[in-house]
């Protein structure tokens, strides 16, 4: 519509001065007004496009925010070959969701660009890819890089792994895209004393019945997604590194990981799992009401809550009793416990 009517206001334009100057060249007066616009003419000229500027301006935006969504399915594409490569690299295991914490200098591993302190599984994807995620990696938690960020809290350095929507959302562990770490590559501990009692990893890839149907990466919202939209606060990054006891109201906190539709606050455990209350990760639909979703197989789809089988209270605040059916290797419908691997389900 905006586009039709630019096009025929410029026909009028033309109508007009073509009369205009036919009126000029018959005017037997000897003074004539030739050509140009009186003052009426010009303000209405202008209300008009005005209006018509209106009319299309919501358009653009809507335009700017389908290419920002379409870069993120690019770059979620992009580190998905990552996701592949790393298990066949590592003997058909997927990527844990980040190494555990044991010291201030372990877990390390090598990472494109060096060796960092307690990569997260975008890192380590990455660089299966070649794609350095910091300019400066730290192998230790206590270090500060170049740009005086600490070991443990550094920011991407590389936009492919930064969601364009959000492009402030750089903390690694404040991160935009989570995993779904609770059944693809939950790596905390049981007990710290016992260095190999992970939770569940590792897990093989082939143990997925369903790559097509089952969500490895997505736009996380992080524990924000625990509480209304009128108590979300916005995102905060990493400096100055003092726990506020509102952080996991913030957009982003614990960004890194992705919660399933379907948590056992009793039982199993969400992303802030050693805070009171435990708040939960979740899609966030920041993409025209949609968030993207890099699956197990590779492929990408932007997909809403519902779609993905979270729970949407009123208020907008993301319940514990949504559908795992995308989120668990044989697609049931199921919350991860302690259980789970003893059940046969994890590695």
């Amino acid at each position: 519509m905006p586009a039709w009517s630019f096009c025929h206001l410029g026909v009028l334009f033309r109508m007009y001065c073509v009369r205009t100057r036919h009126q000029c060249r018959a005017s037997p007066l000897p003074y004539r007004r030739c050509g140009g616009f009186t003052l009426v003419e010009l303000l209405v000229v202008i209300s008009i496009m005005a209006a018509l500027m209106g009319l299309l301006m919501p358009s653009l935006a809507r335009a700017r925010k389908q290419a920002k969504g379409t870069l993120c399915l690019t770059r979620l594409r992009t580190l998905g070959q990552g996701l592949t490569m790393y298990a066949l690299d590592n003997g058909d295991v997927f990527v844990p969701g980040r190494l555990p914490k044991v010291d201030d200098q372990h877990w390390q591993e090598e990472i494109a660009g060096g060796l960092k302190y307690r990569p997260t599984f975008l890192a380590m994807m990455g660089s299966n890819v070649g794609i350095p995620p910091f300019d400066d990696p730290q192998p230790t938690k206590t270090t500060w890089d170049r740009f005086g960020e600490k070991g443990d809290r550094q920011n991407y350095s590389n936009d492919t792994y930064v969601c364009p929507a959000v492009p402030t959302w750089r903390d690694e562990r404040n991160g935009c895209y989570g995993y779904n770490y609770q059944f693809l590559g939950n790596s905390r501990l049981f007990d710290s004393n016992d260095l190999e009692s992970f939770k569940n990893w590792p897990v093989q890839y082939t143990r997925v019945r369903s790559p097509s149907a089952c969500v490895a990466v997505a736009d996380s919202m992080g524990t924000a997604a625990y509480w209304r939209e009128d108590e979300r606060l916005p995102y905060r990054d990493s400096p100055p590194y003092v726990e506020d006891p509102r952080d996991a109201e913030a957009y982003g906190n614990e960004g890194f990981n992705l919660d399933p539709p379907r948590v056992d606050p009793v039982s199993g455990e969400m992303a802030n799992f050693d805070k009171s209350p435990q708040s939960r990760c979740a899609l966030h639909p920041r993409h025209l009401r949609r968030g993207n979703v890099l699956w197990v197989d590779g492929h990408c789809s932007a997909e809403t809550l519902e779609g993905l089988g979270y729970q949407v209270l009123d208020g907008g605040a993301i319940g514990y009793d949504g559908n795992n059916r995308f989120f668990t290797p044989d697609g049931s419908d199921r919350a991860w416990t302690p259980h789970w691997q003893t059940n046969g389900n994890g590695s």
